[in-house]
Parts: C-alpha cells; structure tokens; sequence
C-alpha cells in the first residue's frame, strides 16, 4: 500500500532554440553576467565539452547546455516555492542571451509515491493502472511496465511518463511509482522579442504547471491519497 502522497523531487525547464551553442557557457559567464549570485559554490568541477556543458552548484541547482537544448533544474527538497530559483536563473539566462533564436520550452515537474513493499507497487501499475490479464505472464520473472500518456492543452501539451522505481533514501532504498511531467510549450511571436517575452512568461507562470501536475496525480491517479507532500529529503540530488 501507499506510504504518503505526492512527493515533487525536482523542477527542470528545458529551452531548446536553433542556434544555441554550449561552449559560450561556462560557471563565470553565469556569475559575471549576473545570472546567478556570485556566493554561489560548485558542488563538482563542471564537465566541459563541445556537445556538453554541465554545471551544479551546491544548493541544489544544476545547468546542462547541449546543442540547441539547456536544460536548468533544481532539487525540490523541503523548499518553499518562493525559494525555487530554477525560473528566475531561466529568465535571466534568457535575457542575457536574448539574441538566440528560441522554439520552445518544456516545464517539468518530477514527482514520486512510495510503498511500503515493491510488490505494492508492481500492483498499484500492473493491476490498477493497467488491466490485469494472462498477457501479464510470460517469461521467468514478473513484468515491467512504463506508461507515456499526453494531454493535449489549451496551451501546448502535458506528457506524463509513469515508471516503477527504487528511492534512495540516506538509510533505506524505498519502492516507488515515479511520475515525470513535461508541459512541452511552442513560442508564439511574430519577432524574436515576441518569442523571447513569450518564453519568460511562460517560465514565471511555472506554478500553475505544477499546480496542474499536481491536481492530475492526486484526482486521476491517486483518488485514495487525501493529501499532497510536497517534500523531499534533502540529501536526494539531481538526476543529471
């Protein structure tokens, strides 16, 4: 059976655009640029290469810059939203690079439910959200399963992948259901300033996406849970 609610683990916003190049990003450029505060500490050295730039910092925030594709995300934890820095660090980044032909943005929440025992889990998937049948049983050991559902918004689309999963906690491995959001938005605007202002609005409404996220889990997926943690341990970090 289900140990506690929702748990939101981590927020990442995904920015792809046509001309964006990972070299031109490094940990000084954000600092000198003023994108994120310069007291900031590295929690590792930063992976630098031609396809691949990686970056994170001790309180959880992380950047990874690919072709065409930077992806800011941050460890939820015990935060309150008001301290969630991962839009604010976006849109700065954004402005700063304003000249870079942007096409879409993807926010995305990630979230779990734990059980008390796997094979509460491999129930609540293999038989509550999926229909039990022989077809469930073939081979030598027990099915695995992962569902991808889209919802088409007013507003771009909401992707939702569902996979079993073990937590790892600081004293236990916990068996889980993980629950990955991407509320993928194409940008609208006749001029890159449109495009650019469209993107950060986007961004800064991030808690409505949550919000959303979080009302489909509980009132679709979870009609039992009465109540939403929005928690993590803190101990947990980025699934870079």
């Amino acid at each position: 059976m289900m140990s506690k609610g929702l748990e939101i683990q981590e927020l990442a916003i995904a920015i792809t655009a046509k001309n964006l190049n990972p070299t031109v990003i490094n940990s000084d450029f954000f600092k000198y640029a003023g994108i994120v505060p310069a007291d900031w500490e590295l929690a590792k050295q930063p992976i630098y290469t031609n396809t691949l730039v990686q970056i994170l910092f001790n309180n959880g925030l992380g950047i990874i810059a690919q072709p065409n594709r930077i992806t800011i995300a941050e460890v939820i934890g015990a935060k309150n939203y008001q301290d969630v820095k991962v839009a604010e660090i976006a849109c700065q980044l954004v402005e700063k690079l304003s000249q870079v032909e942007y096409q879409s943005v993807g926010i995305n929440p990630r979230g779990f439910v734990t059980f008390d025992s796997e094979s509460g889990s491999y129930e609540y998937l293999c038989n509550n959200l999926l229909s039990p049948g022989s077809w469930q049983e073939f081979g030598e050991g027990k099915m695995n399963a992962a569902l991808q559902l889209a919802y088409p918004l007013k507003q771009g689309q909401l992707n939702l992948g569902i996979n079993q999963a073990n937590i790892q906690f600081p004293e236990q491995v916990v068996p889980a259901i993980l629950f990955s959001g991407n509320f993928n938005y194409s940008l609208t605007g006749d001029t890159q300033g449109e495009r650019v202002q469209d993107l950060q609005q986007l961004v800064q409404n991030w808690q409505e996406s949550i919000n959303m996220f979080e009302k489909l889990i509980t009132e679709k997926f979870l009609p039992s849970v009465t109540q939403t943690n929005v928690s993590v341990f803190p101990e947990m970090a980025l699934s870079f």
